[in-house]
Formats: structure tokens, C-alpha cells, sequence
């Protein structure tokens, strides 16, 4: 029998499904509550930077940076806009919603994770290049080559990315629950992808975070006693906020492998999941760290 342990849930019991996998499933006042604060301080910190954001962007049409920006606000929108139906469904303990818009739900919020830290990637990329060489801003040739890149984008997300985790979730039961999804493919595939995962967002984490401190340290010693007068200064430590945003998304997937590992349902490894799955969401709150650093 292939056993395969549940990825979300709040079942106060460990079902055995029909396909001889786990769905783990947690409860209580205590964990659905801290889901309820965690998704509700999200959506309103997240909904108000993307407001002010959107407001007060300085959107140069062929500035890669600011599309880039452009389009992370856009990507957070989507997933705010599920927020609701999830503290909705921790709060009454019952999905009301349908079966497809429950796999949707879940679904967006592994979306929102990955697609932020590759939009997260692409900033403080471009940041560091025209760091190093001396460019204030990196351009497009044409307004229309931005626009263009975002639609590829988004093409791609919504029929590539997004679909792929959709697939990754089996459907849910149909007795009023939400988020017990189970792992369709075998445990070595899942395992194999758990690992890459973590290994690519921490390395990539971490030799971001090395290459930034670096450039920071370049800059103490040219500038020293006149550092924070500098704007170079003041820019490059906005770079280093968008690095340690993503330490949020850091918890979830270095749990993930040793989670998808377990042979039978823990109740204990099933909360700390969800609660590191919704810890990710905090990354809502760039936005707002980015306009408090520009202050």
C-alpha cells in the first residue's frame, strides 16, 4: 500500500482514503484561530500596501524594476482576493464555496509563494546588475517590450504554472471540508521535488544574501563616516529588505521534505505545516516594508 501523507486539512480524525493514502487532518479552537490571525493581519496589511502602492508607484513604462513591481502587486492581489474564503472557512469550520473553487484556494496560496520568490529573484537581480554597473535603472528599448514580457508572463502562469498546481492536489471529500488535499503523485516523485525546492530556494537565498552584504560592506568602506547620507546607500538597503522577505517562505519549505516523508498521519507535523504554509503568506507585507524603508 502506498501511503502518502495529506497536505492540509481540519479533521479531527486520520482518514484512510480509497487509494490507501493519509489525510492528516488538524483541529482546534486554539490552531484555527491562529490561522484566523495570521490570514486576517495578511489581508489587511497586504490589501492596504497594495493599495498605497498602486497609488504611489512611479511607473515608468520601460523600467524593468518597475514592472517587475508592476507585476508582483498584481500577483498578491490574486491571492488576497482567496484570503477571505479561507479565514471564512477557519471561522464557521465549513467550506461553503464548492469543491473546484476549494482546490482553487489551495492551490493559489503555492502559487503565490513560488511565483513571488521568482518575482522577488528578478528584482533584486536587476538591482544588483545596475549596482555593478553604475546605471540607475535598467530599461527596456521600448514601453511595449514590458508590456509584452508581462503578458508571457502571465500567460504562462495561468496556463502552465497555475494548472501544474492544480494537478498536484487530489480532490477534496465531499462532506463540507476544505484544504485535505492528498498527494496524487508517488512519494519518491514528491519527496525528489520537496528536496529541489528547498535546495533551490535556500541556495539561491543565500548566495543573494552573501552577494548583498558584500555590495553593502563595498559601500561602507567608500562612503564610511557619509554612509547614510548616501542614496546609493539607502537603495541598496531596500534591495537587502526584498532578500529577508523571503525568509518567511524559508519555515514551509525546509519542513516540507521531512513532512511529505511520514508514513502515517501526526497531528503535531500536520498543524505545523499549515500554520509554516500560512506564515508565507506574510510576504504580502513587502509592499509595506518597501514603502516604510523609502521614508
Amino acid at each position: 500500500m502506498n501511503n502518502t501523507t495529506s497536505l492540509t486539512g481540519i479533521l479531527t480524525s486520520n482518514n484512510l482514503t480509497s487509494n490507501g493514502s493519509f489525510r492528516c487532518s488538524p483541529s482546534g479552537s486554539t490552531y484555527n484561530a491562529v490561522l484566523i490571525a495570521i490570514y486576517t493581519i495578511v489581508l489587511v496589511g497586504g490589501s492596504t500596501g497594495a493599495i498605497i502602492m498602486t497609488w504611489k508607484i512611479k511607473t515608468d513604462s520601460k523600467s524593468v524594476t518597475s514592472t517587475a513591481m508592476v507585476n508582483l502587486i498584481l500577483m498578491h492581489t490574486f491571492f488576497l482576493l482567496t484570503v477571505p474564503f479561507r479565514i471564512s472557512y477557519y471561522v464557521l469550520n465549513e467550506w461553503k464555496f464548492g469543491e473546484i473553487f476549494c482546490k482553487l484556494v489551495s492551490a493559489m496560496i503555492h502559487a503565490h509563494m513560488y511565483l513571488c520568490f521568482m518575482f522577488y529573484v528578478a528584482i533584486i537581480v536587476i538591482r544588483m546588475i545596475s549596482f555593478f554597473r553604475e546605471k540607475k535603472t535598467m530599461d527596456f528599448y521600448q514601453p511595449w517590450h514590458a508590456v509584452a514580457v508581462s503578458l508571457v508572463v502571465w500567460t504562462l502562469v495561468f496556463f502552465a504554472v497555475f494548472p501544474l498546481f492544480l494537478t498536484y492536489f487530489d480532490s477534496s471529500e465531499k462532506d463540507g471540508k476544505c484544504f485535505q488535499f492528498t498527494v496524487t503523485t508517488a512519494s519518491s516523485y514528491v519527496k525528489v521535488m520537496n528536496f529541489l525546492a528547498v535546495i533551490t530556494v535556500l541556495t539561491t537565498f543565500g548566495v543573494l544574501l552573501a552577494i548583498q552584504m558584500g555590495i553593502i560592506v563595498q559601500l561602507m568602506i567608500r562612503y564610511q563616516n557619509n554612509l547614510l547620507n548616501q542614496q546609493e546607500f539607502g537603495a541598496q538597503t531596500k534591495t537587502l529588505l526584498f532578500i529577508l522577505i523571503m525568509i518567511c517562505f524559508i519555515p514551509y519549505l525546509a519542513f516540507r521534505p521531512f513532512y511529505v516523508s511520514q508514513q502515517q498521519c501526526s497531528l503535531t507535523l500536520s498543524i505545523t505545516n499549515e500554520i509554516f504554509l500560512a506564515v508565507t503568506s506574510i510576504s504580502c507585507f513587502d509592499v509595506l516594508a518597501f514603502l516604510v524603508a523609502s521614508r
